[in-house]
């Protein structure tokens, strides 16, 4: 059953018909089998070949599609030994029966609209509020998706550089290729890498952008910088966006470089697994100092809630408290012991009262 119905979500979502659900179960079931998450990069790659490069299929659109398959295939298990993922060979084969009908019909309607097949080629992968998702990409990049982020990216990059464009955030442990450097975009910031690993948070609702290295080298630039310097990071360190930077918990400003943007020290003897900016990747909840109506904001993707403060002298409390596996309830009882405030839980609405 999971063969048949990986095979089929893996046919709608090359065929754009896949809804949102749909791509989330997807999504869900990679997370379980990295390898078919790797064939399904490569099968991407191989079903933006032009049809004139495919020798005896130029007519014959179902041909088409098994030599793609057949070739992804072959693809993908001569990688086995560098991405040490087992690749099943059952996938091509289940595909090309229960995804036959509806990849065919997008290979029709794709050689009849080139512009449409441009905008398939670009993968998309959303992790939805109270879900986070872990990805590989082309190159052998890993991606740590956190919850109600977005990031998308080309089904094959290009031989000159790597390039995704990121919403919310985003843990990147990418692979170092020489010569191709590792572009993240953002609402604010560029950052641009070799091989490295940094955590970059960009949610469209807040105003703040930060990127945070934990090992390598970067260099962010501010968009709208003009001419003005990019900024090199070291491990440790992080740059802050924002229109009005207020409270920096537990850190110390090592560089500001403008009005609106900082780069802050975080404390050098601390492991991966303890730095606050990176705790989501270990499913840790972490709060160093946010005030209420941050931490709100944050507790609303984890838990998939909606949180109401109703009263301002609440929403500036400030908290440092660190949560594993708690519930929404078990985490607002025990904030209570530090701050007087009273909740309500009804189903996923969450109010907060003085």
């Amino acid at each position: 059953m999971y063969k048949e119905r990986i095979a089929q979500l893996i046919a709608r979502k090359l065929s754009g018909e896949a809804s949102p659900e749909e791509i989330k179960e997807l999504d869900a079931l990679l997370q379980e089998q990295p390898g078919d998450a790797y064939f399904l990069s490569v099968l991407a790659e191989y079903w933006t070949t032009p049809v004139s490069s495919v020798a005896d299929t130029d007519e014959d659109p179902e041909a088409h599609f098994h030599y793609i398959l057949n070739t992804a295939a072959n693809d993908a298990a001569e990688e086995k030994a560098v991405h040490k993922h087992r690749m099943p060979a059952w996938l091509a084969i289940a595909a090309a029966f229960t995804g036959l009908v509806a990849v065919a019909w997008w290979y029709v309607s794709q050689y009849h609209n080139p512009s449409a097949r441009n905008l398939a080629s670009r993968v998309e992968t959303v992790a939805k509020p109270g879900a986070k998702s872990r990805l590989l990409l082309p190159d052998g990049s890993i991606v740590w998706l956190n919850s109600g982020s977005r990031i998308s990216y080309p089904a094959t990059f290009s031989d000159s550089i790597r390039e995704v464009q990121l919403e919310g955030e985003a843990y990147f442990d990418v692979a170092k290729v020489a010569d191709r450097p590792f572009i993240v975009r953002t609402r604010d910031l560029d950052i641009r890498v070799l091989g490295t690993a940094f955590n970059v948070k960009s949610y469209p609702e807040e105003s703040r952008t930060e990127a945070t290295l934990i090992r390598g080298l970067v260099q962010v630039s501010k968009k709208g910088q003009g001419q003005q310097p990019a900024i090199l990071l070291h491990p440790h360190e992080k740059v802050v966006v924002s229109k009005a930077i207020e409270h920096i918990p537990a850190m110390e400003t090592a560089n500001p470089s403008a009005s609106d943007m900082m780069v802050v020290q975080l404390k050098k003897n601390a492991m991966d697994t303890a730095v606050v900016e990176t705790a989501w990747v270990y499913n840790k909840l972490v709060f160093d100092g946010e005030d209420f109506g941050e931490i709100a904001g944050e507790m609303e993707r984890w838990f998939n809630v909606k949180i109401s403060i109703h009263d301002p002298a609440v929403a500036k409390f400030r908290f440092h408290a660190r949560f594993e596996n708690e519930t929404v309830a078990e985490v607002l009882s025990a904030l209570q012991v530090s701050e007087p405030f009273t909740f309500k839980i009804n189903n996923n609405e969450v109010d907060i009262y003085k």
